[in-house]
C-alpha cells in the first residue's frame, strides 16, 4: 500500500519536506509547532487549544506553516483518526477560500508511528496537488 505522501514529482515542485512536530501540553491547554524545510527555508507553524483537540491542533500548526505557499485563506475543517478495516489513519479536510466557492481538499496518512506525524503528512497529502500548481 502506499501513501500519497511518498510519491515522487517534478524536482521544480515546491514539496516542503516534514522536519519536526513538537507537541507540548500544559494543564489542559496543548500547544503544536510544525517544522518543514523546502528549499533551504526552515517553515515554521504554531497552533494552541484545548487538549482535547490534539489532532486538530496539529493539522492547524502544519497548514500554519505552509500558509505563505497558498495563494488563498486556508483553515483546518476536520482532522481525526479513523480506523479503515483494520489500519490506523489521520485524516484531515482543509477548507480553501478564494474568490468563490470554498474548495475542500482531503489528505490522508497512514499512522507508522505517532498520530501527530501522520496527522503532520495528512495536511501535506491534501494540499500536494495545490502546491505544485
Amino acid at each position: 500500500m502506499s501513501d500519497p505522501v511518498d510519491e515522487s514529482f517534478n524536482e521544480r515542485t515546491p514539496r516542503p519536506a516534514l522536519t519536526s512536530i513538537a507537541v507540548r501540553v500544559d494543564g489542559d491547554r496543548l500547544e503544536a509547532t510544525a517544522t518543514l524545510a523546502l528549499n533551504g527555508r526552515v517553515l515554521t507553524g504554531a497552533s494552541l487549544g484545548d487538549t482535547s483537540d490534539r489532532t486538530a491542533i496539529v493539522a492547524s500548526a502544519t497548514l500554519g506553516a505552509v500558509s505563505s505557499m497558498i495563494d488563498c485563506t486556508a483553515e483546518v475543517d476536520t482532522a481525526t483518526i479513523v480506523d479503515v478495516s483494520g489500519h490506523v489513519v489521520a485524516v484531515t479536510v482543509l477548507r480553501l477560500d478564494s474568490d468563490g466557492p470554498a474548495d475542500l481538499l482531503v489528505g490522508s496518512a497512514i499512522v507508522r508511528g505517532d498520530s501527530e506525524d501522520a496527522t503532520a503528512r495528512s495536511v501535506l497529502s491534501a494540499l500536494n496537488r495545490r502546491l505544485s500548481r
